[in-house]
């Protein structure tokens, strides 16, 4: 049969593909569609056609998955944030640790991988301490407050409402718009010089219920802007909030010119400095940090914790003296990992998150750790410590080649591996067998309930 583009097929969805779009066949030939979930018969429009595969755009659900739900968000499906709503929570599980099974014997070449049941997050809902709202206009060019939509770079959803976080984060956002619109503050347009608003940032502590507003706006101020924003912070306290407080309120100026590196100017209107969150494992260590405007901390706070006490678990099997904590970020890892062995090294490219690592170790009164910034392979080279155990936890791109001979050469016995990309981590653990490093257990962690990420903690032994 031949096919063309436009051409409408009817078939059956019978997996999820990593990404989230819904694999069918028909005679044979695999088809990819985006919206759909294992159970869904459906008509399917071809968009692309290739020898192995195709891919299509949703007609028509023809017959429902037994198991499918109404989605809880009235954006579903404009939004693109939450792509698997129309799944049972616990369905999305059993789908992810199939995926995570999938990539270890498809790319890793490992039969029978050990993968433990998926770790689902307590919370599926409100699970996140932070969001970026950006300010534009919608497709009719009115002025738009919410969510960029996905494959339209400029349209902005103007959004009344988001379960990813708390209940306060929207009547936040709902405040911030009436308020634009009274003071006629006009969004930056992205193609040109005018305008005012780019985006709020909201942060959120789920130990101390903390909150910090963080204002972006483009240099070119309107008039009395300043004397504006002061009543803007004073208004903004005084929107309900139930357990919730507003710690900190910021104001961030982009300076962004042809020619130019682009500078944030950052200045404090209300409140501390930084947002303060504990974190807690399942073994009882805790940890106190304080976050910054531009700091990276993990979004999902809780599952973060479980996420942490897995690698930890992992990771103290055996006695270690020696700890490497690669692309370390800002040292949470080998923060918690300092509490149990003698020495711990992080590796971390980027300079903020690095003074950020060492602010947390003050802070925390740990002392046997050290910091060093910079391209984590090209440090490597300068490193003369030997670890019997290193904790990696890199970009989505995985590993090289050359790093993990890096790795190698340092004669660790264990590694633990995590990873955000079961993809690159399966093609990663194939490139370790070759070394001697046998996986010997996967843990998949559910940090975001209702998309397609997975999460992985992976242990690997000589």
């Amino acid at each position: 049969m031949q096919l063309r583009k436009g051409q409408i097929l009817e078939f059956d969805i019978g997996a999820l593909a990593f990404g989230g779009a819904g694999i069918g066949k028909h005679e044979g030939l695999t088809i990819f569609v985006e919206k759909t979930m294992p159970g869904d018969r459906i008509k399917a429009s071809l968009t692309k056609i290739k020898n192995n595969f195709c891919e299509a755009d949703l007609v028509e659900i023809v017959k429902p998955a037994e198991d499918r739900v109404k989605p809880r968000c009235q954006y579903f499906g404009i939004c693109g944030g939450c792509q698997l709503q129309f799944m049972p929570y616990e369905k999305q599980l059993e789908v992810k640790k199939q995926q995570v099974i999938d990539a270890f014997e498809r790319i890793g070449k490992i039969s029978n991988p050990p993968v433990e049941d998926i770790l689902g997050s307590e919370d599926s809902y409100y699970y996140r301490n932070k969001m970026e709202f950006s300010f534009g206009y919608d497709k009719d060019m009115n002025f738009a407050f919410g969510m960029h939509m996905p494959e339209r770079r400029f349209d902005i959803l103007d959004l009344k409402e988001c379960h990813l976080q708390s209940e306060f984060s929207s009547r936040l956002v709902n405040f911030v718009r009436d308020f634009a619109i009274k003071k006629n503050w006009k969004p930056a347009k992205v193609l040109t010089a005018e305008g005012l608003l780019k985006a709020m940032y909201l942060r959120e502590s789920r130990r101390t219920n903390e909150v910090m507003i963080n204002m972006v706006t483009s240099e070119y101020l309107p008039e009395n802007f300043e004397k504006d924003f002061e009543e803007f912070a004073e208004e903004i306290l005084k929107v309900p909030s139930d357990d919730k407080k507003i710690a900190s309120i910021y104001w961030s100026k982009v300076i962004n010119r042809g020619g130019v590196p682009k500078q944030i100017k950052e200045k404090l209107f209300y409140g501390k400095p930084a947002l303060t969150e504990i974190m807690r494992l399942a073994n009882g260590d805790e940890l106190t940090f304080d976050i910054l405007p531009q700091a990276f901390f993990q979004v999902n706070t809780l599952q973060a914790e479980v996420l942490y006490s897995q690698t930890l678990k992992y990771g103290l099997l055996n006695n270690h003296k020696m700890v490497f904590d690669l692309f370390c970020g800002t040292g949470t890892i080998g923060l918690f990992f300092a509490k149990h062995v003698e020495q711990v090294l992080g590796i971390e490219l980027n300079e903020q998150a690095v003074q950020a690592a060492r602010e947390n170790a003050r802070k925390n009164k740990i002392f046997n750790i050290d910091f060093f910034t910079g391209d984590v392979s090209k440090v490597l080279d300068t490193v003369r410590e030997q670890p019997s155990l290193i904790v990696i936890d890199p970009p989505r791109a995985g590993l090289t080649e050359k790093m993990i001979k890096k790795i190698n050469d340092f004669g660790a016995n264990e590694i633990v591996y995590v990873s955000c990309n079961p993809a690159t981590l399966a093609r990663d653990a194939a490139w370790l067998k070759e070394y001697g490093y046998e996986v010997q257990a996967i843990q998949p962690v559910d940090m975001f309930p209702h998309t397609f990420h997975i999460e992985c903690v992976c242990y690997f032994k000589r």
